[in-house]
């Protein structure tokens, strides 16, 4: 009775480290919800342990799919090389990767793109000064929904993550109520 209850212990115990152990997204180029003022020519994705060459990843935009030229896997990094500039907008990164321990591993990562323009407006007549607000108001229109679509996509991100967290807590506290349990029956058993 006593090797099953150190076993049940040792098990329980072993689950939330095993549950930790699956292969975790730790830092991204660009950022989730940063947005980006340059020109982005790369998106690189750096994960806690070796990724398989299999693993790839989709670059989703408003408008649609973006093509990467290439994606380079390389130890617990992959890069993709962006084939045309982004127009200003919101993006998602969708990786699906297969870590060192054999299990796949997909995820996404919400970013946006609002590159300033500095171009002159095109005066026809330089009497006129109604075409310099219609250039203006356009500038306004266009930078309101992706600074929208990027407050959504913020919103959005954590949910993954306060999944994976709450069942990390759940999983911990468990475990330590089956070894307090299994300890008070124990010393019960000695009395």
């Amino acid at each position: 009775m006593r090797k099953i209850l150190l076993a049940s212990i040792f098990l329980i115990l072993a689950l939330p480290f095993s549950v930790q152990a699956h292969t975790a997204l730790t830092a991204s180029r660009p950022a989730e919800g940063e947005v980006v003022k340059e020109v982005l020519e790369e998106v690189q994705l750096t994960f806690g342990t070796t990724i398989e060459q299999e693993s790839t990843m989709v670059l989703q935009g408003e408008e649609g799919t973006y093509e990467f030229e290439g994606i380079a896997v390389s130890d617990d990094s992959m890069t993709g090389n962006i084939a045309e500039e982004l127009p200003n907008g919101a993006y998602t990164v969708q990786w699906k990767i297969i870590g060192a321990d054999g299990h796949p591993i997909e995820g996404e990562i919400p970013f946006a793109v609002d590159i300033k323009t500095t171009e002159e407006p095109v005066v026809e007549n330089e009497g006129t000064a109604d075409e310099e607000p219609a250039v203006e108001e356009e500038g306004t229109s266009e930078e309101e929904p992706a600074m929208e679509e990027q407050q959504t996509s913020e919103q959005a991100a954590p949910v993954g993550e306060e999944k994976s967290s709450t069942l990390v807590t759940v999983l911990i506290v468990a475990a330590a109520l089956l070894v307090a349990a299994g300890m008070f029956s124990l010393f019960k058993k000695r009395q």
